[in-house]
């Protein structure tokens, strides 16, 4: 019978975030992950500055911003499509990260293999760390349903069947969690009305900005990686992928040409669609994060749409806050399973408001008909134009803080853009700016 603190289920980018953090305080892990290679599920790449800014915490930050690509603004299109195939620009609306008030005011785009290697490989560093690939978590083997303790599991390594015991129990596994199931939660569901397509395909050197287009029919979207590539995104109807696959390879690659002329000798690169990949949207949420002496983070607690791209970062979040918990625990003595509430009370709140964020993001897209363009493009240029409502999209969208949205924002759509007090929206930003204390109350407990 083998022994550990903490056994996470899972090690994606989340669970491993939440791994480092404990075996930097020396706390006996044991990460369980299935898959021994790559899978070809399109994984999230883009890091929003509250990730990077726990990153830095953790001492890892510089290794990623040496091999990530930069993004202090995303630029956005909005197109008219004539009949004869030719557009032209009805807006350009940039949203800037780096008018934030925080150390990281920018986004970065990393392939995701490479930022989970960084945390792998950093985690391997401590004697606390224990990973086991390809492992796969069966069941829970001992409990206690009535005080809902989790005791022991079984877990197959090496072909061979292990019961581990442990303090706490995290499921990190994604959106099928087993330890999910064994919490007895149920999902609240969301489905939409289009997919996604998505690849990686070279890029010229000079081209690094974020660029999304859009019309009344079409979205496409192209965010720059390292080593001169960009990852794409396309939204198609349901139905329309096994469509075009029919028709052929152009008609994915021709909507990108179309709005982006310089890429045509790029995009063309792609060989087949065995190299697209079709991404099916879904949103839900559950109830409670936290049962007994067993959590769950990322997509198995809240999966979002991926259209303001939150899902990575929410579980890095997830992960970073859980281990700051965990490791006070240790720390102080205290390991009573009621303590794991302050996780849930801390991340369930901010998960909830992106997850409703990135639905509100994806209905600005879902329909194909004009004037609905025409009501995102006066939605976006007031976006744009207000400073508030500019400087609280991106605070939002960014994980530093949360600035409610109010009746009082409608006003600021119709009304003027200067018509705002400069002082009181530098206090009323820097309230709305997440502190340690708003992060990590029980480090402040004995104050």
């Amino acid at each position: 019978m083998e022994q550990f603190d903490v056994v996470i289920i899972g090690g994606g980018v989340g669970g491993l975030t939440l791994a480092l953090r404990l075996v930097q305080a020396d706390v006996k892990v044991l990460v369980v992950e299935k898959d021994k290679n790559p899978g070809k599920i399109y994984k999230g790449e883009l890091l929003q500055p509250k990730s990077l800014l726990h990153f830095d915490e953790m001492g890892v930050v510089d290794d990623i911003l040496d091999v990530s690509h930069p993004l202090p603004a995303i630029h956005t299109y909005e197109m008219k499509e004539h009949n004869d195939g030719t557009t032209e620009t009805m807006a350009y609306i940039p949203l800037h990260y780096d008018r934030l008030q925080t150390r990281f005011p920018e986004a970065r785009m990393i392939p995701h293999e490479q930022l989970k290697n960084i945390l792998l490989d950093r985690a391997k560093t401590f004697d606390s760390f224990h990973y086991w690939n390809p492992a796969t978590f069966k069941e829970f083997t001992a409990m206690d349903e009535k005080a809902g303790r989790f005791d022991e599991a079984r877990i197959m390594y090496n072909q061979e069947e292990h019961h581990i015991r442990s303090s706490f129990f995290v499921g990190a596994e994604g959106r099928s969690s087993i330890i999910r199931r064994a919490m007895k939660q149920n999902l609240v569901t969301t489905q939409y009305n289009h997919h996604f397509l998505t690849v990686t395909f070279p890029r010229p050197e000079e081209y690094t900005e974020a660029r999304m287009y859009a019309s009344h029919k079409s979205f496409i979207g192209l965010f720059p990686l390292p080593d001169n590539e960009i990852r794409c995104v396309m939204l198609i109807k349901p139905g329309d992928y096994n469509k075009m696959k029919k028709a052929g390879l152009h008609t994915f690659t021709d909507p990108f040409i179309q709005f982006e002329p310089e890429l045509q000798d790029y995009v063309t690169q792609i060989e087949s669609w065995k190299d697209i990949q079709l991404m099916i949207p879904i949103r839900h949420n559950i109830h409670e994060y936290v049962k007994g002496n067993a959590a769950i983070i990322g997509d198995a607690a809240h999966a979002v749409h991926p259209m303001a791209g939150e899902g990575m970062n929410l579980a890095i979040q997830d992960g970073a806050v859980l281990g700051d918990l965990l490791q006070y625990m240790y720390q102080s003595g205290n390991l009573e399973p009621k303590q794991l509430k302050q996780f849930e009370k801390i991340r369930k709140k901010r998960s909830d408001r992106l997850s409703m964020l990135s639905h509100f993001s994806a209905l600005g897209y879902a329909w194909p008909f004009r004037w609905y363009q025409w009501g995102r493009v006066a939605a976006l240029k007031r976006f744009e134009r207000h400073p508030i409502l500019h400087y609280k999209h991106m605070l939002n969208i960014s994980g530093v803080g949360w600035w409610q949205y109010t009746p009082m924002d409608a006003v600021r759509f119709a009304g003027p853009s200067w018509l705002y007090r400069r002082r009181r929206f530098r206090k009323r930003s820097k309230l709305a700016t997440f502190s340690d204390r708003d992060d990590y109350p029980w480090r402040f407990r004995n104050q």
